[in-house]
């Protein structure tokens, strides 16, 4: 998922009722003259939006769109339009979407994203920054990539038509388990030039375990390819027995020879139920009798609820349950299934050693209302483990006390930093503010948002972060 996507994806749901609801995505591609071009793409929740009927009873809703790009302070591109949704047959109507295509120069914009519904008046609106980087002549580049739902052959012209194929867009890395596949579209640039003209070369797709990097040896998909000025392509990789949980779709660009020429990781989550632990396994659960000795009755519900920061988060709704439940049995058994799953071979060893971490976020983060793990630092640390350094600085003149966390290396990742800040200036909490870390909160305007203990009306349209007297945080970031 592309960032575009995580921030103004929460700006258009957090609306309100009553408020139309929208999921944006934008992907960067470049024409055989090298000249780049964004598609923007919205799908818009049928439910959120006022349906009108006509005189044969069909439905429809009306959308005004405005779309800006801006380089300092100066509209580049507007374009302003409207978009009327399919006629729908019956009271059952279906999300629908908009794409369009801009030309652009290479460059930092500042986009602003503006929906109206024109049958209600609600309107909701959001802004953030696109980069369009140069095109490189040296190496082979792949593209954006584009996940599809479907595809078919099409000599239709039309926004959703591209190399030959009509595309129906899908918004998000998340792949539920009524799908068993992910589709995407992707373009290759200066592949004439690496290998030759006319020349074969292969593109190879993996999927790869996201913190430990572990390739899925059941999951490998190529496409033999003719280099071009542009080779467009679509490639279907089967999820289909893919448990649940983070991942990278790896795709890599091989010569004859079977020498890496690019490669390119994009990251998505996949929940499988159809390979999760069933109730009834784990109801004829039989707990090792050293690991139930470690651990008092009255600390299961405790210790259960501390295995949420290493949780898959299609986990994180059964826990709730047990824990609603009040069935120690079963929490024990779960508990206990989870260890022997998550560490086949060292289970009780690794068991204590995650217990002992768990003791130390309590003493460090725990509050009067929260167990240490429920914090954000707590199970940032027993996710990730502890931080390399941590800068600590409660007393910076107009910001709220804060900390940022830095790791090294978490997983494949290098160099990744947690913002904690305390803007109740009372308790021990010091929830998220931003992250540079996949699957966590990115917050484009935290600076802003950690300075608004002295300047409350800060402009919220601001994501420059204006300058703050004794203020050290971007630096300290950096």
């Amino acid at each position: 998922m592309r960032l575009g996507l995580t921030l103004l994806l929460s700006l258009f749901t957090i609306a309100g009722f009553g408020k139309p609801q929208v999921y944006f995505k934008y992907n960067i591609f470049h024409t055989p003259e090298s000249e780049a071009y964004i598609t923007t793409t919205l799908q818009f929740l049928s439910h959120t939006f006022k349906f009108i009927g006509n005189e044969e009873g069909a439905l429809s809703a009306k959308v005004e769109i405005t779309q800006i790009f801006s380089q300092n302070g100066e509209v580049v591109l507007a374009d302003k339009y409207e978009l009327n949704s399919p006629m729908m047959k019956d009271s059952t109507v279906e999300d629908f979407y908009d794409i369009q295509r801009y030309s652009l120069k290479e460059g930092i914009y500042d986009y602003e994203l503006i929906i109206e519904d024109q049958h209600s008046g609600e309107s909701v609106s959001g802004k953030q920054s696109i980069t369009v980087n140069p095109l490189p002549s040296d190496k082979i580049v792949i593209s954006d990539i584009e996940f599809i739902e479907d595809a078919y052959r099409t000599d239709e012209n039309s926004n959703f038509s591209k190399s030959g194929y009509f595309m129906l867009p899908y918004l998000t890395n998340y792949f539920p388990p009524d799908m068993n596949k992910i589709a995407f579209y992707y373009e290759l640039y200066n592949t004439e030039q690496i290998i030759g003209e006319n020349e074969d070369f292969l593109m190879t797709c993996n999927v790869e375990d996201y913190l430990s990097g572990e390739l899925m040896n059941d999951i490998f998909k190529f496409n033999k390819l003719r280099s071009g000025t542009v080779c467009p392509g679509i490639s279907v990789v089967p999820i289909d027995q893919l448990p649940s949980g983070d991942y990278n779709l790896l795709i890599n660009i091989l010569n004859k020879n079977y020498d890496t020429l690019a490669t390119k990781e994009v990251f998505f989550q996949r929940r499988n139920d159809l390979l999760n632990l069933s109730a009834t396994s784990v109801e004829d659960v039989e707990i090792d009798p050293t690991f139930k000795n470690s651990i008092n009755r009255d600390s299961i519900p405790y210790f259960l609820g501390s295995i949420m920061p290493i949780s898959e988060r299609y986990e994180y709704e059964t826990i709730r349950k047990l824990l609603k439940s009040r069935d120690t049995v079963m929490m024990e058994k779960y508990f206990y299934s989870f260890w022997k799953e998550t560490s086949p071979n060292n289970t009780y060893v690794d068991w204590l050693e995650y217990k002992d971490q768990v003791r130390y976020a309590e003493k460090l983060f725990g509050t009067q209302i929260k167990y240490g793990w429920e914090t954000d630092r707590g199970r940032i640390h027993l996710k990730y483990g502890s931080p390399n350094s941590i800068i600590d600085r409660p007393n910076e003149p107009s910001a709220y006390p804060y900390q940022i966390w830095h790791y090294y290396r978490i997983g494949k990742r290098s160099d990744v930093r947690f913002v904690f800040y305390n803007p109740d200036l009372v308790t021990n909490d010091y929830p998220l503010l931003h992250s540079d870390m996949q699957g966590e909160l990115q917050n484009y305007r935290w600076e802003i948002d950690l300075h608004k203990r002295d300047n409350p009306n800060t402009n919220l349209d601001d994501t420059n972060g204006s300058s703050h007297y004794g203020g050290n945080v971007r630096t300290l970031y950096r």
